[in-house]
């Protein structure tokens, strides 16, 4: 300990004299004036054409006098970010003693060692990177201007320049953020929690985490006490008083649940200091006409809406919710919901990974398998029927039969290569086969898990950023497709088919856009959240409504299947008609009686178009004769029943009715 106050007088001395000529030694920048704060621009945001959609978090900044605050806040800051302001020269060799000292017992970084002059320094002057060089002169920074200005003076600088969260720079600012109220009508209470946020904005500011708030503003009331600024009593009575927000400022801006999505990403990487006031400019993939059709999506139901690109995982669209304004919640990303049938699909896909094709038979009828009695939604039963139309019609029967066929663990499996998290190994049980989940899953996975269907078995990841430039026009980052391959493409491809006939004559038909689509509805029980994720071979897009306190939303995801058409309608709108790619070794349009598996002979009560891996294709033709037939086969002038076939697609889009 002896050796190591012998080196930090050494660094200290040579630190002072190092002062009197730091300029022209470091190149440091001139600290004339604390008054006239260099302010940058605010971060930009554009969407995916260039568009300016907003400046994020501008800085919010009133600069008043110290004599125009409430006492309490120079003395908290003091209390709890540099004791021995009053008397220390710029660097406080007795504070970073005892920082190292703390660090070496904690073995990490437990504690800094940097005054207030320090942090000043760093952030009127100075960079955030964490270098030697940085540290050297901010230290001698620190020390010039303590040559130069009053203790008082530091202390105003440094109460109007540091940044309290919410967008909110220095303490008038913060205050009206924080109280609706002038920094000189604060509380001790209120001064104290204002104080706190210096040391994390992010991590305590009470609109984000009341009881951080709470618990950091109870620790600088303690400080307060240990020094001398207040008695214990005053501060029991500033602890018991409450936090009375002044709520958030209405922000009416496009896309607020992406901008927000967006910041949390950047300062992630930036740090909050750099994306608040660095005049970076992001470039986003949103589309501005895209979001406006997810926006309009939800009418007054809540729930939310994303739309990512098929082939690079793009976010063109995303809406957290019916109204920012009422909830800053992103839905997207943070609620969790139980996916009812848009589950099913992994099931199917698992199926087909063991061999399975989509005419394979299932008997729809009542099951019991130990104890577990699923009903189908419509309380009917249709005896046998290929995997096909039992997806089509989303029928529970045969999803958990060919569950448990197929081993639910399996399912599992691939759904978790599918991108989704938030499963638990409680979800091994054959409910999960109708999307009965322990926690459920969130829009942003399953929507994304999709993109591998449509994107011939390769899950595309949400990208929401494409380019990052400093305030130099400097290129800090540029997008990085993130895909992985999780089906084979033939699989993909045949996945699809069968969603394809969701759209075109099963639970989906309000989401037909006359234009090759596929999709997969889901209910809860008590029609507590309906889904419906679809796609095109261009676009991915998952909807689901339901209400935050978990009460019956009163709909089913068919008729959000007609909220999702409605969108997409408007969204391709102008886009030619695309199809799907078929891989080389499928075959489609095979013609399959749903009742037998079998190719449709002239008497097959219902024949769908199924898509088969070359050779795997059914060569049984079902050569039962129609009823009619069979009582009179020599009734003269008979025609044979037209068979229902897949539309063909037009270029021209038909007018969608009123949802």
């Amino acid at each position: 300990m002896r050796n190591s106050l012998i080196k930090m007088v050494v660094i200290v001395l040579i630190l002072t004299s190092v002062a009197n000529t730091g300029y022209a030694f470091l190149g440091l920048p001139q600290t004339n004036n604390l008054d006239s704060l260099q302010l940058v621009s605010a971060t930009q945001v554009f969407d995916m054409n260039g568009q300016l959609i907003s400046k994020l978090f501008e800085q919010n900044r009133i600069v008043i006098s110290i004599n125009s605050m409430s006492p309490y806040i120079p003395q908290a800051i003091v209390a709890n970010e540099d004791t021995r302001f009053y008397s220390h020269f710029g660097i406080d060799p007795i504070g970073i003693l005892r920082a190292v000292w703390v660090n070496l017992r904690s073995g990490g970084i437990a504690e800094g060692g940097s005054t207030v002059t320090q942090q000043l320094a760093r952030e009127m002057f100075l960079t955030q990177e964490q270098t030697l060089i940085r540290k050297i002169k901010e230290a001698i920074l620190a020390i010039i201007i303590e040559r130069k200005f009053s203790k008082q003076e530091i202390m105003q600088a440094y109460l109007n320049q540091v940044y309290f969260g919410e967008g909110a720079y220095g303490v008038e600012a913060a205050a009206q953020v924080y109280f609706g109220k002038h920094a000189s009508e604060l509380t001790l209470a209120q001064s104290a929690m204002i104080a706190g946020l210096a040391r994390g904005p992010n991590l305590y500011s009470p609109y984000a985490d009341m009881k951080a708030a709470l618990d950091r503003r109870s620790v600088v009331l303690a400080g307060m006490v240990k020094v001398g600024y207040i008695t214990q009593s005053e501060s029991e009575a500033a602890q018991a008083e409450p936090i009375v927000l002044a709520g958030k400022k209405k922000r009416v801006v496009q896309a607020s649940y992406f901008i927000d999505y967006i910041a949390n990403e950047l300062v992630g990487r930036y740090g909050a200091n750099r994306v608040y006031k660095g005049g970076l400019k992001v470039y986003t993939t949103m589309d501005s006409k895209m979001q406006q059709a997810a926006e309009a999506a939800l009418g007054e139901y809540q729930g939310a809406v994303l739309v990512l690109d098929v082939h690079n995982g793009y976010i063109r669209a995303m809406v957290g919710g019916r109204n920012y304004q009422e909830s800053q919640v992103n839905r997207v990303t943070a609620d969790i919901r139980q996916p009812g049938s848009a589950f099913k699909p992994f099931v199917y896909a698992t199926a087909l990974n063991k061999g399975l094709a989509s005419n394979a038979i299932i008997v729809d009828e009542p099951i019991n398998i130990g104890g577990y009695a699923p009903q189908n939604y419509d309380n009917k039963y249709r005896g046998p029927i290929t995997m096909k139309k039992a997806l089509r019609w989303s029928v529970n029967t045969a999803s958990v039969k060919l569950a448990q066929q197929v081993d639910m663990s399996d399912v599992l499996s691939l759904t978790q290569t599918m991108g989704i998290s938030t499963l638990t190994p409680q979800d091994d049980n054959l409910a999960a086969a109708l999307g009965g989940l322990t926690q459920g899953v969130s829009l942003l996975e399953l929507t994304t898990a999709y993109t591998a269907f449509a994107n011939y078995g390769v899950l595309s990841k949400p990208v929401g950023i494409i380019k990052v430039l400093d305030e130099n026009n400097q290129v800090l980052e540029e997008v990085q497709i993130k895909q992985q391959s999780v089906l084979r493409p033939e699989i993909a491809y045949i996945m699809t088919d069968m969603m394809m006939g969701v759209l075109e004559s099963g639970t989906g038909t309000a989401a037909n856009l006359g234009r090759p689509a596929a999709g997969k509805t889901g209910t809860t029980d008590n029609y507590e959240t309906a889904w419906f994720v679809g796609y095109t071979p261009e676009l991915v897009a998952g909807i689901y409504v339901g209400n935050d306190d978990r009460t019956p939303v009163g709909i089913s995801g068919s008729q959000v299947a007609g909220f999702w058409g409605k969108m997409m309608f408007s969204v391709l709108a102008d886009s030619p008609v695309q199809t799907f790619f078929v891989p080389p070794n499928v075959i489609t349009g095979i013609p399959i009686c749903t009742d037998s598996g079998k190719i449709a002979g002239p008497g097959c009560p219902e024949t769908e178009y199924s898509a088969f891996v070359r050779g795997t294709e059914p060569t049984v033709t079902d050569n039962r004769l129609r009823p009619n037939l069979q009582m009179d086969q020599s009734a003269p002038n008979q025609q044979p029943e037209k068979r229902q076939e897949r539309p063909r697609w037009k270029l021209n889009l038909p007018r969608l009715p009123s949802f």
